[in-house]
Formats: structure tokens, C-alpha cells, sequence
């Protein structure tokens, strides 16, 4: 199982001169064997980013009929908006299982038909030549195939999963957006002794849900994560759902991962930007003595084994 990545962006595309060399594409990235065949005959896909479009344009010389299963971290658009230009999905006999979070307020095909009403998009869901079958996910185990799916919720303003996928003995992992459990509650009267009792436990359950996050995590191969974010750039984005470099660096450390691919970069930084903090992320591994970690970041086009 190899990762070939996509869509590296998070929030917005950002073509130009200044990305050419990481990518200005959204999050999309697939699960392929080796010379880039697909696994077992299907092809494997997380997340539907503005990457999407030229991952669909390389399989079109594949055998007929696709079968595909596309996976969906969450629902915000800079991680579905490449699906309209999908092509596979205006091919007949294609087969596409699309998974992704349950919406507090939608269903997942709902979301999806929604981004394509005709105020937006002039072909609609309903018009699309592929089969396709929306799956609604909570936390959940499953087999697609030869490989198992476990799914986790992440910390991010909407619903988000995060994948961990096997097969046999080797583990991918993604977390999608996410940023570290914090402790967000203040109480400043200090009189109100009720108020305080009240949160008392809030500790414990942060430390509980970092602690299940390293879990999920534990001796992964790869793990393509979150890392929007300088360490000082994320002292004044706390509470917007994504990560700093030393957040997913030592997560990583202490987790035994192997591979961890720095995601989801933010928009304005430049490939000048992007390579000073991958040389931080290479320093601090080294300066954490953590020599079984290779730390990266992730750019389109890059096949990781």
C-alpha cells in the first residue's frame, strides 16, 4: 500500500508562482499498489479537494468499469469541491461508494447534491452517468476489500473523521483537519465555587482525548497529518481546527510513527515558507532524537511508501 497525494492546500486553492513546486490544489490523495495500480481492482481515494480533478483524469485509462471508494474526512469545501469536476463520475458503469461523517443537519448525499444545484453547478447529482452510494460513518470499523477502515472523530468546527487503514500489518493513517484537545473554559469568578465544580473534570477529559488521539495513531507507517501551522502562527489560530509542525512532530515521536507527512498547508505560505518549516521539522526530530521518525512535507504528485 502507497500513498500518492493530490491535493496538499487546506481552505483554498492557491495556484501561482509561488506554490508550483508543493502544489495549490485541496486535500485529495489515494491509496494505490505498486506501479500505481489500483489495489484488488478498486481505487481508493480520501477526500475530494480541487485535487480530485487530476486524480480522475489519471484513471481514465484504466479498465472499465471503475469501481471506487471515496472516503470524506468532513464536509467543508475545500475537501469536497474538486468532486463536480470529478471525471470518473460522468463515465457509465462507473461504481463509486462515497464515505464520509454524519452532519448534525444533513446527510452526506445531501451536502454533496447541494454543492451541485443548478444555482452553482450546471449538472446536478441526480445527472451523473456513475452508480453512486453514499455511506453515512460515525466511529466505526469496517472492510473495504482487502484493507480495514477504522474511523475516529478529530477535533475540527465540523464533524471530521480521521482514517486509519490496514493492510495486513502495515497502517495509513489521516487524520484530515484536526488540532490538539484544549481546555477553552475560564471561570474568573472565583466566588462561584458551583461554576468551578462544574468544569473541574474538563482536564481530565482533554488529557483523556489526547491521550485516545496517540492511540489511534500508535506505530503507524505513514501518517499524513494537519500541520497548518508555525508554532507561533498557531498561538493566535487556537479553536480554527488545525495543527502546528511541533504538534504533529511530537505526536508522532511519542505515537512510533514512522513516515509523518506535514498536510493541509496554509494557503499563504509560499514554497520558500514551506521549505523553512520542513527544516524545522527535520531539526526538531533531530534535536528530539527520534532517528526511526522521517518527517516531510507533503506535495502534489509524491508517492510515499
Amino acid at each position: 500500500m502507497r500513498v500518492k497525494l493530490w491535493g496538499v492546500r487546506g481552505s483554498v486553492p492557491v495556484p501561482g508562482p509561488h506554490t508550483v513546486r508543493y502544489g495549490g490544489n485541496t486535500t485529495s490523495m489515494q491509496l494505490i499498489g505498486d506501479d500505481q495500480i489500483p489495489i484488488g481492482g478498486e481505487i481508493f481515494i480520501i477526500d475530494a479537494g480541487t485535487g480530485i480533478r487530476e486524480c480522475g483524469l489519471s484513471l481514465l485509462g484504466l479498465p472499465k468499469p471503475l469501481k471506487i471508494h471515496l472516503l470524506i474526512t468532513h464536509t467543508h469545501m475545500d475537501h469536497i469541491n474538486g468532486f463536480p469536476f470529478f471525471v470518473p463520475a460522468f463515465i457509465p458503469g462507473t461504481s463509486i461508494d462515497i464515505y464520509g461523517p454524519v452532519h448534525y443537519e444533513k446527510k452526506l448525499e445531501e451536502v454533496f447534491a447541494g454543492q451541485m444545484d443548478y444555482s452553482y453547478f450546471p449538472i446536478s447529482t441526480a445527472q451523473l452517468a456513475a452508480n453512486i452510494t453514499f455511506h453515512d460513518l460515525k466511529e466505526c470499523e469496517f472492510d473495504i476489500g482487502s484493507l480495514h477502515v477504522q474511523s475516529q472523530y478529530m477535533n475540527h468546527p465540523v464533524l471530521t473523521l480521521g482514517y486509519r487503514i490496514s493492510d495486513g500489518d502495515k497502517a495509513f493513517i489521516y487524520t484530515g483537519d484536526h488540532e490538539p484537545y484544549h481546555d477553552f473554559i475560564n471561570v474568573d469568578d472565583e466566588d462561584d465555587e458551583d461554576e468551578e465544580d462544574a468544569f473541574d473534570d474538563i482536564p481530565d477529559i482533554v488529557e483523556q482525548q489526547n491521550q485516545r488521539l496517540l492511540r489511534f495513531f500508535k506505530n503507524a507507517d505513514i501518517l499524513v497529518c494537519d500541520a497548518a501551522y508555525t508554532p507561533e502562527e498557531y498561538l493566535t489560530h487556537k479553536g480554527w481546527g488545525h495543527s502546528s509542525t511541533d504538534d504533529a512532530i511530537d505526536w508522532s515521536i511519542e505515537a512510533g510513527v514512522k513516515k509523518l507527512v506535514l498536510h493541509h498547508h496554509e494557503p499563504t505560505h509560499t514554497d520558500e515558507k514551506m521549505d523553512e518549516m520542513e527544516a524545522y521539522a527535520k531539526q526538531r526530530v533531530k534535536e528530539k532524537e527520534a532517528a526511526f521518525l522521517e518527517v516531510f512535507n507533503g506535495r502534489e504528485q509524491l508517492i510515499i511508501d
